[in-house]
């Protein structure tokens, strides 16, 4: 009998290590504004959705959209979520965009190279020729993953690395 009580607190207890970190714990830092937008949204739809656990500054404003069928519908088919993290001085934004079914890219790059991030995700990297947009992008099992780094388009060369960028990536849980 303790053979089987102890295997099952052992089964439990992988169970509980492997699964994925809540939406709840993952969306901590977002503004309650934003939680109440998402709180309509299957459970499912918000596993998939990203959060960074680091960007590129300590003060940045964060929105958040989404497209539906029936359009602005939070109980319909949600196709799309998206939230945009807009460094307060005007340096950076980076975009999240899920595509809650896998899809293709809303855009391309020439020279794409494939990268990966410190969390094990391979991912196809790009930039634009000035280097101030930067897109990595992945798709998993239910969705495809497109995260947009844009740098101030004043700026004549860009204030961060490539190396820096792909690790907020890395962060993204």
């Amino acid at each position: 009998m303790k053979r089987i009580l102890l295997s099952i607190f052992v089964i439990f207890l992988l169970v509980s290590c492997t699964s994925k970190t809540s939406y709840e714990t993952r969306s901590a830092q977002l503004p309650d504004d934003i939680k109440n937008e998402i709180k309509p949204f299957p459970v499912d739809i918000k596993d998939e959705m990203l959060f960074p656990t680091k960007l590129l500054s300590e003060k940045y404003t964060v929105d958040f959209g989404y497209t539906s069928e029936p359009v602005n519908d939070p109980n319909g088919n949600i196709v799309l979520s998206y939230f945009i993290y807009a460094d307060e001085k005007s340096d950076w934004n980076i975009t999240i965009n899920t595509f809650h079914n896998p899809s293709s890219p809303s855009h391309e790059f020439k020279n794409n190279e494939i990268v990966k991030l410190k969390n094990g995700i391979e991912a196809t990297y790009s930039e634009t020729k000035n280097g101030l947009q930067r897109v990595v992008l992945w798709t998993d099992d239910n969705s495809t993953h497109e995260i947009s780094l844009i740098e101030n388009p004043e700026r004549n060369k860009p204030i961060y690395t490539k190396e820096e960028f792909l690790e907020v990536v890395s962060t993204f849980k």
